[in-house]
């Protein structure tokens, strides 16, 4: 009869403390919840703290100048492809910026030919004569193993009258690789468009000067309206090269870097977008391709959406809201 009254009676549930005490790697759980309430604290003063910096701007200017350096570029956020072209990304202020896939492929794999290319040298049956003025004739005995590098090989003859003392014996030499690509010619006109880029004067260096930024892949065609002869003009200095190379050796680069990188419509992963991000961090002038076109565009800025997000999610949790009204 005892025993009968005690088991009628209704068992005591077991305090909340008591249940969550006896799942495994409850401590766990909580350190994580508790970090992901701080990651969301800082994010969240971060978001307010990067509107207040925009709304604090000169209300006079009305456009204000955006700053990106070339180390945020590996700190950028990939958001995702758009239009099977384009990367979008964010950066530290949350900035929010489209890059063109191919431009920035095609940039990277510039330089890289610009720094790694070795062009080979074509020894000529006889020596070719050269007339040059007395300051491209010093300019090529000052600078030969810049000229060297480039494929040239020269004689000179101190016997000879000034002007007419050096001869060439090899010529640069670029073969179309059997995969399509055009085969690059070279020619005397193009020791003095190398003297040119080297500051040296005279006729010789004024005709070879223009003949190596025509709007062809090789360099040749019309001048003025091939986007490479800007950048050319630069070689040794801006194309992060150690070697000044020849206004026709840039153009044959830049059209072998375009159609060897990524093209427009092919699609990305996640894993080839950051690649990208990668090797654009790694340019020594990530901004343009080798034609002039532009590798990124900005936007917007996204810290006031990102705020008013925050604070709606905020507000709804700090409301008691549930997850069906998320």
């Amino acid at each position: 009869r005892h025993s009968a009254v005690e088991s009628s009676k209704e068992p005591v549930a077991p305090s909340a403390e008591t249940v969550w005490g006896n799942f495994a790697g409850t401590r766990d759980v909580i350190l994580q919840s508790q970090r992901a309430y701080l990651a969301t604290k800082k994010n969240s003063t971060f978001l307010h703290s990067s509107l207040d910096k925009v709304e604090t701007k000169d209300k006079d200017e009305k456009e204000s100048t955006l700053s990106l350096c070339k180390e945020d570029i590996r700190h950028m956020s990939i958001i995702g492809q758009f239009n099977l072209g384009f990367i979008l990304a964010r950066d530290h202020n949350n900035n929010l910026w489209i890059l063109d896939q191919h431009a920035c492929d095609e940039k990277y794999n510039f330089e890289r030919l610009c720094k790694e290319t070795v062009i080979h040298e074509q020894k000529l049956i006889a020596p070719l004569p050269l007339e040059m003025s007395p300051s491209e004739e010093h300019c090529v005995l000052e600078h030969m193993d810049i000229f060297e590098r480039n494929g040239f090989r020269f004689t000179y003859d101190p016997e000879k009258d000034q002007r007419h003392r050096l001869s060439v014996t090899a010529l640069p030499h670029s073969g179309s690789g059997g995969d399509g690509r055009k085969a690059v010619q070279f020619g005397k006109e193009d020791v003095g468009a190398l003297c040119a880029m080297l500051g040296a004067d005279g006729t010789s260096s004024a005709d070879g000067y223009i003949a190596g930024f025509g709007s062809g892949a090789d360099g040749s065609g019309m001048v003025g309206n091939n986007a490479v002869r800007r950048f050319a003009g630069l070689a040794g200095s801006h194309n992060g090269s150690s070697v000044m190379r020849l206004p026709k050796a840039i153009a044959m680069f830049a059209s072998r870097a375009c159609r060897g990188s990524i093209m427009i419509g092919t699609a990305l992963s996640d894993k080839d977008q950051k690649k990208i991000l990668n090797k654009l961090d790694g340019t020594d002038d990530p901004w343009t391709c080798a034609h002039g076109r532009p590798t990124m565009c900005h936007v917007s800025c996204l810290s006031k959406q990102l705020k008013d997000d925050d604070d709606e999610l905020t507000l709804h949790y700090t409301a008691g809201g549930s997850s069906e009204d998320c």
